[in-house]
């Protein structure tokens, strides 16, 4: 008997542990929904993703609410607030104001330029998530003079895999400036929201951006990979031991993988826990693993 009372407390006390994260996210102004906002605790890899009506919910050990929470969405202003003061609470965030640059309409002449083509030989590797923090990958383009010929951006292709065990995937699409001292992203070019859905067999995504009328910059841009962490990008990895029909442990992954090549000398930039991180992927000391994304530019 005293085993089984010892037991009881023993669970009673881990449950009394964890907590139901949860709260809302609204526009300042509006009053609406902030939609696919990620919500990451900015000293460990825990985070989460704000669903069609702002609200977020996420299972966490109580001590993290005395921990500080980044709130990022495109649009908006970033936003660092404790996680007690978002516990059970409507969150308001102050919208981004994005100046834009006059557009000018001239007669244009078909010409266009592919920047980065891949083929399938050349994608051997590639970028997963699993149910942590929110994070984004992103591929730098440098600029270069015949760029001049076909300044603006038509339209961007991405690789991802083909996954039988995930659910359609959804994704968000950013650009980001250059910081011109740190080299590292810094503003997003583009205001309006990109958010693109992957169905199980789509393996080249893409995505019209003509209307935009992006003009590539003089300094290069970074096109950003932005995995959301919502219900329905999650699926699970079961583990097993080699020649073992037993599952180990199971990984809860996020939908959809981003396909990627191994090149030397060079490396990415991704953003987590509430920074920018100048990362290299492999243990070789002269290689990494660069996004397969590709560029059409018009004139």
């Amino acid at each position: 008997m005293k085993k089984i009372i010892i037991l009881l407390f023993i669970s009673l006390q881990v449950s009394s542990q964890s907590i139901n994260f949860k709260g809302k996210l609204l526009d300042k102004l509006t009053r609406e929904p902030v939609v696919y906002a990620n919500i990451s605790f900015l000293k460990i890899n825990t985070g989460i993703s704000s669903l069609e009506d702002g609200t977020f919910s996420l299972e966490i050990d109580k001590k993290l609410l005395i921990e500080k929470v980044h709130i990022s969405c495109l649009s908006y202003k970033d936003t660092i607030v404790l996680a007690k003061d978002m516990l059970n609470k409507t969150i308001y965030l102050q919208p981004e104001i994005f100046e834009l640059d006059e557009i000018v309409i001239s007669k244009k002449v078909d010409r266009e330029l592919v920047v980065d083509k891949y083929s399938k030989k050349e994608i051997n590797s590639g970028f997963g998530s699993q149910k942590k923090s929110p994070w984004i990958v992103t591929k730098f383009f440098k600029y270069d003079s015949i760029y001049a010929q076909t300044p603006y951006l038509k339209n961007v292709m991405l690789h991802v895999g083909k996954v039988r065990r995930a659910r359609a995937g959804k994704f968000r699409l950013r650009f980001f400036s250059v910081d011109t001292l740190t080299k590292k992203p810094k503003k997003d070019l583009l205001s309006h929201e990109i958010i693109i859905n992957v169905k199980k067999r789509n393996e080249l995504l893409k995505f019209d951006l003509s209307k935009y009328d992006i003009e590539i910059p003089k300094e290069g841009f970074f096109v950003g990979f932005e995995w959301l962490y919502l219900p329905n990008n999650f699926y699970e990895i079961k583990i097993r031991k080699k020649n073992s029909k037993k599952i180990d442990y199971l990984i809860t992954s996020i939908s959809p993988f981003l396909k990627g090549k191994i090149e030397k000398d060079k490396t990415t930039w991704c953003f987590s826990q509430g920074e920018w991180h100048k990362i290299k992927f492999l243990k070789k000391k002269d290689e990494t693993i660069i996004p397969a994304i590709s560029l059409t530019l018009t004139n």
